[in-house]
């Protein structure tokens, strides 16, 4: 824009204004300057320990400041009318830029042509609304990382039963369970394992899963259904199945718990056994592949 053409939007924003717009220009501001103050509030509460109904109270003042601004700016600061122009040649020359110089001042005002206060509350007022807009982002707390994929099992860790007592090969008789957890850790629920005493001879493990199971006998899964993180706590030993109560989904214990009926896609976990010098049964590690529902992560297990 030329000199000329900034010389005709000053002569139509310096226009005086009259007093029901100064007054209106007076309540926009207050306005504003509320949204400012409520918004900072918000976040000063938020930072000092937070409180609910507080935080609502401001965040609702907040937004409800800024509406009342953004109506009396359009309805009483601003000149709306129609304007009609006639068809010209698509081209301009120094005066045609001057024309529109002038008449796009003209058009948004004089309160808005000129940089008023108003113009920096509107600015303080957005950027209070962008700082209570963080909170949530802010409260969604720290990144789960990899506490989704390890549980307290560790190699060395012996197996108890929910009070504490140590489980032997004799603790569990064939074709029984028990829900079993590390020691340290009884009722932890992303640790919980169904301890099964299955037939000799009957599991269909690869044999470096066979090889974790002691005696060929006691083989260990997770309790977590890997369809909706429901507990399997029923079995059947007649058919070796696990079955979990929620959505019947159905495990093969002698495959590797892999489901055969129901909405679970993921075999459950197995738990790698040995025995101690003492006879209890210990864990070689942690399960084999990450416990609980795979929508958790979806990248899991590879």
């Amino acid at each position: 824009m030329t000199a000329g053409d900034q010389q005709g939007s000053e002569r139509v924003a310096d226009r005086e204004l009259t007093g029901d717009q100064r007054k209106a220009e007076r309540s926009a501001a207050i306005a504003l300057a509320v949204t400012v103050v409520a918004g900072v509030g918000l976040f000063v509460v938020y930072f000092t320990g937070g409180q609910t109904q507080i935080e609502g109270i401001l965040f609702a003042i907040a937004l409800g400041g800024l509406g009342v601004a953004l109506g009396i700016w359009a309805n009483r600061l601003l000149d709306a009318r129609e304007v009609v122009e006639e068809r010209h040649e698509l081209t301009s020359g120094p005066e045609g830029r001057q024309a529109f110089g002038e008449a796009l001042a003209e058009e948004v005002g004089p309160v808005l042509g000129r940089r008023s206060l108003l113009l920096k509350l509107l600015a303080g007022a957005g950027g209070a609304l962008g700082l209570a807009l963080l909170l949530p982002v802010l409260s969604l707390g720290p990144a789960p990382g990899r506490s989704l994929k390890v549980t307290p099992w560790a190699r060395g860790k012996r197996v108890v039963d929910e009070n504490g007592k140590p489980v032997t090969l004799q603790t569990v008789p064939q074709n029984g369970f028990l829900t079993v957890f590390p020691e340290g850790h009884e009722g932890a629920a992303d640790a919980q394992a169904l301890l099964i005493h299955v037939r000799q001879g009957s599991l269909k493990l690869p044999p470096d899963r066979l090889a974790a199971v002691p005696e060929g006998t006691h083989v260990a899964y997770s309790k977590i259904c890997t369809h909706a993180g429901c507990p399997v706590g029923l079995y059947r030993a007649e058919s070796q199945s696990l079955i979990c109560p929620c959505h019947q989904s159905q495990f093969d214990v002698a495959d590797g718990a892999r489901p055969f009926f129901g909405p679970a896609a993921r075999p459950l976990p197995q738990l790698p056994l040995g025995v101690d010098n003492e006879g209890v049964l210990v864990a070689q590690g942690d399960f084999y592949e990450p416990v609980g529902p795979a929508f958790w992560d979806r990248n899991r297990g590879k």
